[in-house]
């Protein structure tokens, strides 16, 4: 959840939001040939991915939606070069296991590990706000917990997506089965990474309506 500081308004700061992928590397995995003996006549193994999710944090101080806003401003995650609000990071590594039978190869088992690491405000003196200003704060963090969570869930989409294809590759040699493998895990990331930049702008709307939000642009 990015911001943009160009203006001295909020609204100007708050251009458009987004998420980070730290690193996304494959990595094959090919068996032993007593192994693939032992696999002989068996279909592909299920898909498997696999996840986990950190929280990590960052203080923020204020006792006003505007000045935790500003604390923001200047304390935030970067992505791409510019402060967040919010930031997840992706961490994605592909193992596969290939088997030729006769005259040609295909990949009988997959699996896909993301780590994700989801970075948040926290405010070091949230005792100091008001009432009212505390029960705004904890909407807006539940918001952008939630938007945070689904670039998570868009990732693993993504992943089972590419389970169902790599699964399905069968080629005349275990070389170009290895090369279709890697193709479609950088085109899982390019097209991934649309749909999350898609996500982020359908999001702006509803980011810039919560009460939290609508308290630090008219300055009260």
């Amino acid at each position: 959840m990015r911001l943009r500081q160009e203006g001295s308004s909020a609204q100007a700061e708050l251009d458009w939001m987004g998420y980070e992928v730290v690193m996304i590397r494959s990595r094959p995995i090919r068996a032993a040939v007593a192994a693939l003996l032992l696999l002989a006549g068996a279909g592909p193994a299920p898909a498997d991915t696999t996840h986990s999710i950190e929280f990590t944090y960052y203080p923020v101080a204020g006792r006003t939606p505007g000045e935790i806003y500003r604390s923001i401003v200047n304390r935030g995650p970067k992505v791409a070069g510019e402060r967040a609000i919010a930031a997840t990071s992706a961490r994605g590594v592909q193992n596969y296991s290939l088997q030729q039978e006769g005259s040609s190869c295909r990949v009988v088992e997959n699996h896909v590990n993301f780590r994700f690491t989801v970075e948040m405000p926290k405010p070091t003196g949230l005792a100091s706000l008001s009432a009212r200003d505390r029960g705004l704060w904890q909407q807006f963090t539940a918001f952008l917990k939630a938007h945070e969570l689904q670039h998570t869930r868009l990732w693993l989409r993504c992943a089972a997506d590419l389970d169902r294809k790599v699964l399905g590759i069968k080629t005349g040699n275990c070389k170009d089965a290895a090369q279709e493998a890697e193709d479609l895990w950088r085109k899982m990331k390019t097209a991934c990474d649309k749909k999350q930049v898609r996500f982020d702008s359908e999001q702006r709307a509803e980011l810039l309506a919560q009460p939290f939000m609508q308290r630090v642009m008219r300055g009260d």
